[in-house]
């Protein structure tokens, strides 16, 4: 028998560093073996032992610890009928000679129980929610705040194991290409559920049509945030609209054998790498064309806070301090207030939701610091934090009653995000809605009688109102209802739209419709109704901004 010589090491590691800067850390891809991918199960994660499970597919090992059983069931579900369902088919003839093998998946409660355990040699950045491990054939994913995150993440990474998996030997011992980032972020972000897809990025892919400023192919294959992602996708699904969905196996095949360069795409499409790149951009602005030809507002306005960009939740307490989160200082996320022109930081720890008190005097805040995500609340004179101890598990979202006897609780139990009501002490008053697709974004009027909130019907997202009793879908419209939030007054806000374009409109509660209000050529990220004007969140040049706004300036002509 013929014995095959080894690689030296220093080429090995060379193939790898070559590899890691196609696929940078944001892409969730990663081929280093550092022995700790094969001890998932035998560690512990402090501070408690992790009591390994595992559920079997017909095409997935699914392994899980206490307290995960039904995500477990869930994954299993979105694993076989979304995830390999959707992806197989289409790239099937690349597992003619290796077949297809089972993917290990293992799931994490949270990024910290991930880190702690030493599942892999790559720990998870503050973007990344899932490593799609290609040299092991295997999955980590930390459990998603709602199923539609869990939809996205789980195909996404599936895809890039079942696309560029079957290619590991060739890039591995030098006899293939490596994938370029724009076609490997460009398939996992194709094939999930449209509904799935993070909306900030095709926000982010809008504003650079209306610039003129698409990147390059080089460029978008550095996978660093949101707009590439949104590229590379954009530029797939070009391809899949233009030559054929099934193009997309044989152009990923023959990119692999005979290199991302002008011939192979010739041969394919007869088109160059920068005539295909230019066919692209040139239908984007027609895609893109909605508030194209409107003013922009931040020529006219400058940003409030312009040292503490990328802010979201903004809040405004009863005596005009504004709150908000951001991650200026590199972290997801950091909660400030500014009093005037002051502003400084409320807690060291991240915190991804909270909400005031009615007296302004406290807050609620959400964080997963310490592993679990967790409610705390939060005294603004002291300093204070004391951890509330919830009846429920799972906390992703909380709105305080004006009253200040109830919180709304966003929780995901069951896999996906479930309203409930529970007392400040975090006792379970009751469940307001609990359906097996996600509600999220509690806003509660100012007389406490009702609760907006959000969840998906079709391919949108509506507005629901709960009256204490029942609830009752409000907004029908063919474009997406979120961020439902109300004025001292009374009315009904939310942003509405589609295709990267939202824009703020007043909403009818006792009918549904909905007018725009926003007359500019920005996408409005977040909305806070005042006494006197609004404060808006705009996206703008690749950062989230925060303005005045003042309604009736300026008409908008449709």
């Amino acid at each position: 028998m013929k014995k095959h010589r080894r690689l030296p090491l220093f080429f090995f590691l060379l193939l790898l560093a070559s590899f890691a800067l196609t696929f940078p850390a944001q892409s969730a891809v990663e081929l280093s073996r550092t022995g700790a991918e094969y001890r998932f199960g035998r560690v512990k994660a402090l501070p408690r032992p992790l009591e390994w499970k595992k559920l079997v597919t017909p095409h997935f090992e699914i392994f899980f610890y206490q307290g995960l059983e039904e995500l477990a069931e869930r994954s299993a579900r979105i694993l076989e009928e979304d995830a390999f369902g959707r992806v197989y088919p289409d790239f099937r003839n690349l597992f003619t000679l290796n077949p297809y093998r089972k993917i290990r998946v293992i799931l994490f409660a949270s990024r910290k129980e991930y880190q702690n355990s030493q599942a892999s040699g790559v720990s998870f950045d503050d973007t990344s929610e899932g490593v799609a491990h290609i040299l092991v054939n295997r999955l980590v994913v930390i459990g998603q705040p709602t199923y539609r995150d869990l939809r996205g993440v789980l195909t996404h990474e599936i895809t890039h194991l079942i696309t560029i998996g079957p290619f590991k030997n060739h890039i591995l011992y030098g006899m293939g290409n490596n994938v370029p980032g724009w076609i490997a972020e460009g398939l996992a972000e194709y094939y999930m559920p449209a509904e799935t897809r993070f909306p900030n990025r095709e926000v982010a892919l809008r504003d650079v049509v209306l610039r003129d400023q698409v990147d390059s192919l080089n460029e978008i294959s550095a996978v660093s945030g949101n707009l590439h992602y949104a590229e590379a996708w954009s530029l797939i699904d070009y391809i899949a609209r233009k030559y054929g969905q099934d193009k997309l196996c044989v152009m990923l095949e023959a990119v692999v054998k005979e290199g991302h360069r002008d011939r192979t795409f010739e041969k394919l499409f007869g088109r160059t790498l920068k005539e295909l790149w230019n066919d692209w951009r040139e239908e984007l602005p027609q895609i893109y064309r909605a508030g194209a030809e409107a003013p922009a507002y931040t020529e006219k306005a400058d940003p409030l806070y312009p040292d503490y960009r990328n802010q979201l939740m903004v809040k405004v307490g009863p005596d005009g301090q504004i709150f908000f989160l951001s991650t200026c200082q590199g972290r997801l996320y950091d909660l400030f207030q500014a009093d005037g022109d002051q502003v400084r930081a409320l807690t060291k720890r991240t915190v991804f939701a909270y909400d005031l008190a009615p007296d302004g005097r406290q807050l609620v805040f959400l964080s997963d610091e310490e592993g679990d995500r967790r409610l705390y609340r939060l005294d603004l004179a002291s300093g204070v934090e004391t951890p509330v101890e919830l009846e429920i598990t799972n906390p992703i979202g909380v709105a305080w009653s004006p009253q200040g006897d109830r919180l709304a609780v966003v929780a995901n139990i069951k896999g996906d995000a479930d309203l409930f009501l529970v007392d400040p002490e975090g006792r379970l008053l009751g469940v307001i809605a609990d359906s097996e697709v996600d509600e999220t974004d509690p806003a509660w009027s100012p007389d406490g009688s009702r609760l907006a909130f959000v969840s998906p019907r079709g391919q949108f997202d509506q507005l629901y109102l709960w009256d204490g009793d029942k609830v009752r879908l409000l907004t029908q419209g063919a474009a997406h209802h979120r961020d439902p939030v109300w004025s001292p007054t009374g009315d009904l806000y939310c942003l509405t739209g589609e295709r990267g374009y939202y824009r703020v409109a007043v909403v009818d509660s006792a009918h549904g419709t909905t007018n725009p209000l926003w007359p500019y050529r920005e996408s409005v990220l977040g909305v806070v109704p005042t006494a006197g004007d609004f404060l808006v969140t705009l996206y703008n040049d690749r950062n989230f901004e925060l303005y005045r706004y003042q309604p009736g300036e300026d008409k908008y002509d449709e």
